[in-house]
C-alpha cells in the first residue's frame, strides 16, 4: 500500500472515528446510568439511548456506502435518497434541520454523490438544505441556508481541489479527498462554482 493510501485511510478513519464516538459515548453512560436507576426513572435513559442508536445506525449505513467496497452496492434511487436523506437528519441541531432535494435519475453516481453530500453539508452552519442536480455534463452539490454557509469550509474546499493543504484539520475534509482520489485518473473534474460543487468532465 502507497503511503498516499495510508494517509487517505487514515484521514478516513480519523473522520468516521469523530463522527460516530460521541454517540457512542452517549449509549455507554446511558448503559452504564441504568444500573443505578430505579425502574421509575429510566425513561429518560431509554430515550437517549433510543436517539443515539438510531443516529449510528443512520451514519454507519451511509459511511458503508459512501467509503465501503463496491460490493455493498446502493440497489434503487430510492435507497440512495432515504440513506443520504437519513444522514443529514443526524448533523447539527434537531431545530435546524438539514433537508435534501435530489434531483438525480440514476443510483450508479452514488460514489460521487454520497462524499460530495457530505463534505458540503459540513459548509451549513444552521440549518439549510442541500440539492443534488444530474445535468448532461455535470453533477451539482449545492448547499443553502437562511444563515451564512461556512466560509472556511468553503476556503478550505478550494485550497484541495487547487493541490493545497487546508488550514485547520485535515481529516474533516476526508470526504472530498476520498472523491479526489476515487476520481483520479478518469478525465472527470471537480470544482468549486461559487458555493456549488460541480463534477464533471
Amino acid at each position: 500500500m502507497s503511503n498516499d493510501n495510508v494517509y487517505l485511510s487514515e484521514l478516513i478513519a480519523t473522520r468516521l472515528s469523530h463522527d460516530l464516538i460521541g454517540n457512542i459515548g452517549a449509549v455507554s453512560n446511558a448503559l452504564e446510568l441504568l444500573d443505578d436507576e430505579d425502574d421509575g426513572d429510566k425513561g429518560d435513559i431509554f430515550d437517549i439511548l433510543n436517539f443515539s442508536s438510531k443516529v449510528l445506525s443512520k451514519r454507519l449505513k451511509f459511511f458503508r456506502l459512501c467509503f465501503g467496497l463496491s460490493n455493498a452496492t446502493v440497489k434503487s434511487l430510492d435507497e440512495l435518497i432515504i440513506i443520504s436523506t437519513d444522514y443529514l437528519s443526524t448533523l447539527g441541531n434537531p431545530n435546524y434541520p438539514i433537508d435534501a432535494d435530489f434531483r438525480i435519475s440514476t443510483p450508479k453516481i452514488y460514489k460521487l454523490v454520497m462524499p460530495a453530500v457530505m463534505i458540503m453539508a459540513d459548509t451549513i452552519v444552521k440549518g439549510g438544505k442541500i440539492t443534488v442536480a444530474q445535468t448532461d455534463e455535470a453533477l451539482l452539490i449545492q448547499p443553502t441556508s437562511p444563515a451564512p454557509l461556512n466560509q472556511t469550509k468553503l476556503e478550505n474546499i478550494t485550497h484541495i481541489l487547487s493541490g493545497e493543504k487546508p488550514e485547520e484539520n485535515p481529516s474533516s475534509y476526508a470526504p472530498l479527498i476520498y472523491l479526489l482520489a476515487y476520481l483520479d485518473g478518469s478525465g472527470v473534474q471537480v470544482k468549486l462554482d461559487g458555493q456549488t460543487l460541480v463534477i464533471g468532465a
